[in-house]
């Protein structure tokens, strides 16, 4: 017979876990793509059901995304909502809709790590840096009204055994593809980048076997690396790619410029299911790469053997550059251009240089008074936000618009499938197996109406000139058609940009002082 002590069942919580809405999308949210997919969102946050999997048995969870769901009307006990720069003002809007109803509020995330005392105008709690062992306290003092102001610990955690993410509590129909991390920590030290900051310099693994397991629980094939470069280890990175080939995946992962010396391992990542990387090339500037501590990237001659090597794999780059430094000036926006188009780099992360709160470039520019009160949701790479040096703001974005427009016109899409997929190395299918006949019959109807039926003979060029690629074997149908699919997503996007162009520049006008080092009278720094 149980004693009343056992007989006594922990009390029950409903528990909301939010994403917020962005106010302004990047292209790599993929939102456009997600449409022509058919699904409501190409990726989850894997934080949000990473924290859902440390949270005790007796809280009922509901995982919330904005980007696609609206808030339910019951009224939860307790409320978890992630931050980024990009989402803060609807993070801060959200919890103190909860907090005015009587619900406690817990936020956490990168932006709040460094912005604690601003954060805590709006919640209850605050958890900095590595959710692991501060949410589970925060969860058991709320349960014992005692909740602490900040959580946080000098010491990063063991990193070797992890939970599977709570996946099942969201449907897997509303996304493309999922989040593993196998890793921490980032040897280099950007000085525009977060990482070091979050979880330091040196890296932490899980053991493979958790990694594999977790793998092989996830409700889709389709998985995005979301380790800051998978292959810094290349020991880690052999024994991950032979436990990965037989799970017949396919996935995208980060890594550094150095993986091109690897072409053995470049073959082991293509057989295991890798069809793209991407490689934060960030400038073809030498000055600019000296100026962030990129030390790892040299110059434009060895990206362009790199990017041979990485192609000739039948792998795919999405290459990100950042434009804004402090020695850059309106002519690298061409430099960059003609680059995409000789070395055939297709996916491009192209970003105005931002510094978000806690990275080294913040602190700098704060201190040199650069810094500025703009809404925190335009750091998002679209938008000037902060004075720069040799460019005045509205020539930055006049300059980033037009040089998105020129990469992806069908004309120069044209130009740079012919070096990427003339030398027919992308005739490996997707490891995941092919679509159903319905669902490829359905997206060549839809290509044909986009790229036929259409008065741009550039685009009719380019489509005829893919199509003729699958006909003679040189591209495999399914690396073809997404091909196709995804460069319309991409025009897309740029279109929404140019229809909201003279909305954009009115915000960027406000604080436009022309370029940084002309300024007679310069802004006084402030705390």
């Amino acid at each position: 017979m149980l004693s009343d002590k056992e007989n006594i069942r922990p009390k029950k919580y409903l528990l909301y876990l939010i994403n917020p809405k962005q106010k302004y999308v990047n292209y790599y949210g993929q939102t456009e793509l997600s449409k022509l997919l058919g699904v409501k969102k190409f990726m989850i946050p894997l934080s949000i059901p990473m924290v859902a999997s440390l949270t005790p048995d007796n809280y009922d969870i509901r995982i919330i995304d904005e980007d696609y769901q609206k808030l339910p009307a019951v009224r939860p006990d307790i409320v978890g909502i992630s931050s980024l720069a990009s989402t803060i003002n609807r993070s801060y809007a959200l919890a103190d809709h909860y907090r005015s109803i009587g619900v406690k509020v817990v936020l956490g995330g990168p932006y709040v790590s460094f912005k604690t005392e601003e954060a805590l105008l709006h919640a209850d709690s605050i958890i900095v840096g590595e959710a692991e062992g501060l949410w589970e306290k925060c969860l058991a003092d709320f349960e014992n009204g005692s909740m602490h102001a900040i959580y946080r610990t000098d010491e990063y955690i063991r990193f070797d055994k992890i939970k599977p993410p709570r996946w099942e509590l969201i449907d897997k129909k509303n996304f493309f593809q999922v989040g593993v991390q196998v890793s921490r920590g980032c040897p280099y030290n950007c000085e525009f980048c977060l990482v070091t900051q979050l979880f330091g310099r040196k890296m932490r693994y899980r053991e493979i076997d958790n990694v594999i397991a977790e793998i092989e629980s996830l409700p889709v094939k389709k998985l995005l690396f979301v380790d800051d470069n998978l292959t810094v280890n290349k020991r880690y990175a052999r024994e991950l790619m032979a436990r990965l080939k037989p799970l017949k995946i396919s996935w995208g992962c980060m890594s550094s410029i150095e993986i091109a010396n690897d072409t053995e391992l470049l073959k082991e990542m293509a057989e295991a299911g890798c069809f793209n990387i991407l490689i934060g090339f960030e400038s073809l500037n030498v000055e600019s790469l000296n100026e962030t501590h990129k030390d790892q990237n040299k110059s434009a001659s060895v990206y362009r053997d790199a990017i041979q090597k990485i192609h000739a794999a039948g792998l795919h780059i999405t290459a990100s550059f950042v434009i804004g430094f402090d020695n850059d000036t309106v002519d690298e926006f061409d430099r960059i251009y003609r680059f995409t188009q000789e070395t055939g780099l297709t996916y491009i992360n192209f970003n105005i240089l931002g510094a978000p709160p806690g990275t080294e470039l913040y602190y700098r520019l704060k201190k040199e008074g650069r810094i500025y009160d703009i809404d925190p949701e335009m750091i998002s790479g679209l938008f000037p936000c902060m004075h720069y040096n040799k460019m005045s703001q509205t020539e930055l974005f006049d300059n980033y618009i037009a040089t998105l427009e020129k990469m992806y016109s069908y004309k120069s899409l044209h130009e740079k499938a012919v070096v990427l997929f003339g030398n027919g190395s992308f005739q490996k299918a997707y490891n995941d197996g092919s679509p159903s006949f319905g669902f490829k019959a359905k997206l060549v109807f839809w290509l044909l109406k986009e790229y036929i039926f259409t008065t741009d003979a550039d685009k009719r060029q380019l489509f005829r000139y893919i199509i003729s690629l699958i006909r003679g074997k040189k591209v495999v149908i399914d690396m073809g058609l997404s091909f196709l699919i995804s460069m319309i997503s991409y025009n897309r996007h740029i279109a929404k940009l140019r229809a909201n162009i003279n909305h954009y520049r009115q915000l960027i006008s406000k604080y436009d002082l022309g370029p940084w080092e002309k300024l007679e009278q310069k802004p006084v720094p402030h705390d």
